[in-house]
């Protein structure tokens, strides 16, 4: 996608990668963003998972007129093996930004981003990646809060490894990465459980370099069939006690994701981990049986 007439070193180059399905209401909202950047993507890798609305043939449309790269699966993969397979397509050497099909960017979203990941990377062959706060609108674009990260409560304590093994706080479509992250999403395990931003947050955290922009870049839709963080709010002290003791009468689901995202990261990268890290994740995995008072516990320590 040549939408620049300034010529860019091919280890600034960025690869913009999008999974479409279904998308048909608000795909043309994003790609209007995305044409409005004050730093243009260099290419657009657009895999889509077998829509039966009208996405494909917009994809067409804007292929032919901004040369959009744009293919289609011939079955259903899911959101995780599409974006493995654009991520696949794209050149070795490119950074690599993720986009959903329905939210809408910031004009300076990829140049801010761009220059972040440049700093900590510094065209290092380590990973790394950055990320950024969302805000959330509903359906028709009015802003229902202007942090997702304040929603959720995650601006109460700092992003850092022994925090993160309890939740993820990175969103994907914040996602830039340099060219050494590309093995790492390849290598995500074929599974249900956990979403590919979890597997590539992990990593950075874990044996790369990850920073955090400093203010939210993208209006993240939420709507009828992307309900991703309608139950995540944060909660009051009595929200919290009743949801405790509802817990502790129920079939304990309490880190069920987050212990299977790092049972299987642990049996892929343990050797690439630092001491510390690799004894922390590995206590953390063995509360995978224990009762929810236990892990309850663990998770107040590590947060006070």
């Amino acid at each position: 996608m040549n939408t620049s007439s300034i010529e860019i070193d091919t280890p600034n180059k960025i690869a913009l990668v999008m999974a479409t399905c279904n998308g048909a209401a608000f795909i043309e909202q994003q790609f209007n963003s995305i044409l409005q950047q004050t730093r243009p993507p260099d290419l657009v890798i657009i895999r889509d998972d077998v829509s039966n609305d009208s996405t494909y043939q917009i994809l067409g449309r804007y292929a032919t007129q901004y040369g959009f790269q744009v293919s289609q699966n011939t079955e259903r993969l899911g959101v995780n093996e599409n974006f493995i397979r654009a991520v696949a397509d794209v050149p070795d050497e490119y950074l690599i930004a993720f986009c959903d099909q329905d939210d809408y960017w910031l004009p300076e979203k990829l140049e801010k981003s761009v220059a972040l990941l440049q700093q900590i990377a510094n065209n290092s062959t380590e990973p790394a990646l950055v990320y950024s706060d969302l805000m959330l609108m509903n359906e028709g674009g009015e802003i229902l809060h202007h942090s997702v990260h304040r929603q959720r409560g995650q601006h109460r304590y700092s992003h850092v490894w022994e925090t993160f093994l309890f939740g993820n706080m990175v969103s994907g479509c914040t996602i830039m990465m340099n060219a050494a992250m590309k093995k790492i999403m390849l290598e995500l395990p074929k599974q249900q459980t956990f979403i590919y931003d979890a597997w590539l947050a992990m990593a950075a955290f874990g044996f790369g370099k990850i920073a955090k922009l400093s203010e939210p870049l993208i209006q993240y839709r939420q709507h009828s069939k992307n309900l991703t963080f309608s139950e995540h709010s944060a909660k009051s002290r009595m929200e919290r006690l009743q949801a405790h003791w509802k817990q502790l009468f129920h079939s304990d689901k309490y880190l069920e994701e987050e212990i299977a995202l790092a049972t299987a990261f642990h049996s892929k990268y343990a050797n690439r981990l630092p001491a510390a890290k690799k004894e922390s994740l590995e206590a953390f995995i063995t509360l995978q049986h224990k009762p929810y008072l236990i892990k309850k516990m663990r998770f107040e320590l590590n947060f006070s």
